[in-house]
């Protein structure tokens, strides 16, 4: 008899054993299948995040490119400024070469542009600067119908250049005024106001260089 409830109080332990592992079992398998709560949903919510916020970076590059395109394509287009080209006059000078001899060049002045003793004088200075001589004008003034053209003493033709050279910058000067002015037919040399005085050529102070 005792044998008998032994064996019915194993086979219920053994029973109960078995059926508590099997629930065990189907609850954890249960849970896998099903995933952690909310695990799956902030998931699908970070993808989406992530979706958005790449779909909005691109709307962003998009605009950006569009705006740097539409400002390269003003800068290529020309800008009216209602500025219209001037028309110029020849204007005949002489300058000196790197031989030191006379050579005649062409000067563009605007037209309507009057043409003046210091005009003249200006052009042929910037004509001589273009071949690396640099002279002195202290002023350009007329009386009665001769040119006044007055040199500083420290800078050339007064200084710095040999008799050559000073003698085919006063020529340059004087031809080009003659050759330019109607109402003007003598150039007349000073240094400082004062007689003309080199130690290579001396000229009283109302003595006419070139005149016809």
């Amino acid at each position: 008899m005792k044998s008998n409830q032994k064996k019915i109080i194993l086979t219920t332990i053994l029973i109960f054993t078995i059926l508590l592992y099997g629930c065990d079992k189907i609850r954890v398998n249960t849970y896998k299948e099903a995933g952690e709560p909310g695990v799956e949903s902030a998931q699908k919510k970070a993808k989406n995040s992530d979706s958005e916020s790449i779909e909005d970076d691109s709307e962003d590059i998009s605009d950006i490119t569009m705006a740097t395109q539409e400002e390269d394509d003003n800068k290529d287009e020309p800008t009216p400024t209602g500025i219209q080209p001037v028309d110029n006059v020849e204007l005949l000078v002489y300058t000196i070469n790197g031989a030191a001899n006379l050579e005649a060049v062409t000067a563009l002045i605007p037209e309507g542009k009057e043409i003046t003793p210091q005009l003249i004088v200006d052009t042929v200075k910037s004509s001589m600067a273009d071949n690396s001589l640099s002279i002195g004008i202290e002023s350009v003034t007329t009386e009665d119908d001769a040119v006044i053209v007055s040199f500083y003493s420290d800078q050339p033709p007064l200084m710095n250049v040999g008799a050559g050279m000073e003698a085919a910058i006063l020529d340059a000067i004087a031809q080009s005024l003659i050759d330019n002015l109607d109402d003007y037919n003598k150039v007349i040399y000073r240094v400082e106001g004062n007689a003309y005085s080199s130690g290579h050529i001396e000229l009283d102070i109302n003595e006419v260089y070139l005149g016809n």
